[in-house]
């Protein structure tokens, strides 16, 4: 037997019948992977790691595919491909599924929505026992191509840095996008680009009308504010269920934050989101707020001031300025992307782009930030005053709330002409949650 086609291979891993997929050949939708002791991918070594987002990039250049592992897959001299010919399932302990999503979010652009998926082998079987683990990547839409790993591999698989590869899955194998063919394509593009309106530059995705309008509603014409802003590079209209029961109203009514609403994230336990031309706008008194486009596009507000980002921080400014804390900055921070991230973003079949937008820093008494922690505990350095009065950022998302708070905190730390290391709540790329939440235990 053999299945010839996605749906049909997971209805045999679905009912236990693996024994049915021996025979089937890899091609441009399934890959099989046999399991060694370090699992189907050693994400110790920098080529495991390459070898992971290679066969996802390549899947999801190729129209989408499964990558199934638990499975011994060899080519015969009477065959084209190589073919599943042994089920070899294995323990659940090789793999963590938590590194494999990190290790695609990491190398792998645009991000994709790769699922995760178990299968159990039957158990009444006195020759093999354990379990399948398959990857299913999504194809990716044909305006997002193509996906790129951003890191190239020397002969002895050691990553090589400043390098990226475009791999492509063709029949059996991968390969790579060659030299010539993406000069090609990035000639396209600019020629493409020539003669087109400038809001479709790479701003495009800068919503300035939906900042002012939310700087309107909370009445902070005059107030120094930063702004977090997410859209959809490809929206797709309006957003359905906005106002259904389980939808995005009840979701911000009912938000899961790491402390209560009056802590510092997006709650509030005094007002409730309102409807706003077939969206949302969440008021936080003078704290700040959020608005939510028809779209799915969001934008917070948080206001430079003791009410939110210099909470207890009056006493240490001195001259007149006004100093941020680390830790209400890094928490509100965190929570927007908590909130965006896990709640909003899978709502839109898109990539999307994150922006943070420093509004009015420089005005007098000017917003100041140091390295180190808050000063009621052991601090380094001297507090740097903003730089800027617009400072305007933007990347790509990543969807992990603390990798994409990390990158925010990124830009808000250069404003000071700060490095982000120097916060006490961040390592190796991202936020550390339980820094946070065993500071305010």
């Amino acid at each position: 037997m053999a299945a010839d086609s996605m749906v049909q291979l997971v209805s045999y891993l679905t009912a236990q019948q693996p024994y049915e997929i021996v025979g089937t050949p890899e091609s441009e939708w399934v890959d099989f992977k046999s399991v060694p002791p370090q699992g189907p991918y050693d994400l110790s070594t920098d080529r495991g790691k390459f070898e992971l987002a290679k066969d996802v990039a390549a899947f999801s250049n190729a129209g989408g595919g499964l990558l199934v592992c638990g499975f011994k897959a060899k080519k015969k001299q009477t065959e084209l491909h190589e073919v599943a010919e042994k089920v070899t399932p294995f323990d659940k302990r090789l793999v963590d599924s938590t590194k494999y999503k990190d290790i695609i979010t990491e190398y792998v652009r645009p991000l994709l929505k790769v699922k995760f998926f178990w299968y159990d082998h039957p158990e009444d079987d006195l020759e093999a026992s354990g379990h399948y683990f398959v990857i299913e990547v999504p194809a990716l839409p044909e305006a997002d191509r193509w996906a790129v790993v951003t890191r190239g591999i020397t002969d002895d698989g050691q990553f090589i840095k400043n390098s990226w590869t475009v791999p492509i899955r063709n029949g059996d194998t991968t390969v790579f996008l060659p030299q010539d063919e993406v000069y090609r394509l990035l000639n396209d593009g600019l020629r493409a680009r020539r003669g087109t309106k400038p809001a479709m530059s790479a701003r495009a995705a800068d919503r300035p009308g939906a900042r002012e309008a939310l700087r309107a509603a909370l009445g902070m014409a005059e107030t120094p504010v930063l702004f977090f802003q997410s859209v959809p590079d490809h929206p797709r209209g309006l957003l359905p269920g906005m106002y259904a029961d389980g939808g995005l109203r009840d979701v911000l009514s009912n938000q899961d934050t790491l402390r209560n609403a009056d802590a510092f994230n997006w709650a509030s336990q005094h007002t409730r989101p309102e409807p706003r031309e077939g969206g949302l706008l969440l008021t936080m008194s003078a704290r700040g707020g959020l608005l939510i486009d028809a779209d799915g596009g969001v934008t917070g507000a948080a206001a430079a001031t003791p009410d939110m980002l210099g909470w207890a921080m009056e006493y240490y400014s001195g001259d007149g300025a006004r100093r941020i804390s680390v830790f209400v900055l890094t928490e509100i921070t965190l929570e927007y992307f908590r909130l965006v991230d896990l709640q909003v973003m899978p709502l839109v079949d898109s990539t999307w782009t994150h922006r943070i937008v420093a509004s009015d820093f420089t005005q007098a008494p000017a917003r100041i930030l140091a390295p180190g922690d808050d000063p009621a505990f052991p601090r380094r350095g001297a507090p740097q005053p903003a730089t800027s009065n617009d400072w305007n950022h933007s990347w790509q998302a990543l969807g992990d709330p603390e990798r994409d708070a990390y990158q925010a905190l990124r830009h808000i730390y250069a404003l000071f002409g700060l490095d982000v290391t120097t916060n006490p709540f961040t390592d190796e790329g991202r936020v550390i949650t339980a820094r946070l939440q065993e500071r305010r235990q």
